[in-house]
This record gives structure tokens, C-alpha cells and sequence, in this order.
């Protein structure tokens, strides 16, 4: 599996008593998805879930 085959997006929790939640109370997390829509990698912020896609697509090819 390739990283450019997974989609990003991001998804929005209530955390109100999260120190990362945003003026509104919303804590973000990225998900990194595959074609069938499962999350195979998650990351607080996109570049440690770009990080974890990586580790994720190398063990894939072994």
C-alpha cells in the first residue's frame, strides 16, 4: 500500500477538559483512511498522522 491510496481528513470530539481543545471545546484528530473507509492511521496533528500512514504502508509491503 502507497500513502497517496489513503485519504486525510480530520475529525472534531468535544474535549472540553482536553488542554488541546479549541475556544469552543472541540478537539481535532486526523485519520489517515483507506479505500473501504477504515482508519488505519491517527495522529493529534497531520504530521504524526502522515507518520503513522508511513509505519502503517511499511509494514503492509512486508
Amino acid at each position: 500500500m502507497k500513502i497517496s491510496q489513503l485519504s486525510f481528513e480530520t475529525i472534531e470530539n468535544c474535549g472540553l477538559f482536553n488542554k488541546r481543545a479549541k475556544g469552543n471545546g472541540m478537539v481535532a484528530k486526523w485519520a489517515a483512511r483507506n479505500e473501504r473507509r477504515n482508519a488505519e492511521a491517527l495522529g493529534n496533528t497531520k504530521a504524526g498522522c502522515m507518520a503513522d500512514a508511513r509505519r502503517y504502508c511499511k509494514r503492509q509491503d512486508i
